[in-house]
């Protein structure tokens, strides 16, 4: 069965170029000239991918990809930006509004089908990260709603907790296969508390991933020896966090 793409363009000549160079190489296109008709389409089927083109009349492409990430339905869809960077640092934006790549125009018909290709391979990967259940424990609101989102948006399944006696009640209860554990917590630290699920029979098997800004407290060898099986250092990198969770739970490093 083919992918289903959706492109969204303004300019009918982009649109019907995209469109005819992606229909000759077996996929299914769905096409929409506005956000408003996007919309449309997307309440009828989810496609497999988004080819958005930022500069879009009435509502641009970066707002539509916040609306679309912000909702359960449509979150998981792989959105890659379509853009003519005119400023340093629109790359950025486009990842920040929550795009997951971006193909710079003028379009480059040849290499098109393989980037595209290479984007739906990235899709599969996060339709195998939606079934995983990631715990995130950390005491600051600022780094926690940041890994929520960013975790949440990539198609994980995201429960949290704000200091280690909350996140035994909320193992205990929700089974997760990750932990993303701030080590300066509250009221135990997670050196102790990964020391503690690696002791236990019954959750000896999660994966752990220590995070920290402290290097010099909780030096990465000390976290290693705890049990943990990764280790991160903040400011969390938002664009490569989920691909290293994901080798972390899939046995490799990240």
């Amino acid at each position: 069965m083919s992918a289903k793409i959706l492109v969204v363009d303004d300019n009918p000549t982009n649109l019907k170029l995209v469109s005819d160079v992606l229909e000759f190489e077996g996929y299914d296109i769905l096409k929409a000239v506005d956000a408003e008709k996007a919309q449309v389409v997307l309440a009828a089927t989810l496609p497999d991918l988004i080819l958005m083109d930022i500069a879009l009349p009435g509502m641009d492409g970066l707002t539509l990809t916040r609306k679309l990430k912000a909702e359960e339905r449509t979150r998981g869809i792989r959105i890659v930006a379509l853009t003519a960077f005119a400023m340093k640092g629109d790359d950025q934006k486009a990842f920040d509004a929550g795009c997951d790549g971006y193909i710079a125009k003028p379009i480059d018909t040849r290499k098109l089908p393989d980037q595209v290709a290479e984007f739906l391979a990235r899709a599969s990967g996060q339709s195998r990260r939606s079934r995983m259940k990631i715990l995130v424990i950390e005491d600051h609101a600022v780094d926690l709603k940041l890994a929520d989102l960013v975790l949440s948006t990539a198609g994980y399944d995201v429960i949290t907790a704000e200091a280690a006696k909350h996140s035994i009640a909320a193992i205990q209860k929700d089974r997760p296969q990750l932990i993303f554990l701030d080590l300066d917590l509250p009221d135990m630290d997670g050196l102790t508390l990964a020391r503690k699920l690696k002791a236990d029979p019954d959750t000896r098997d999660i994966h752990v991933v220590a995070v920290t800004c402290y290097p010099e407290q909780y030096p990465k060898a000390t976290a290693l020896a705890a049990g943990c099986d990764a280790y991160l250092m903040k400011p969390i990198n938002t664009r490569e966090l989920s691909d290293q969770l994901t080798a972390v739970a899939e046995g490799g490093t990240p």
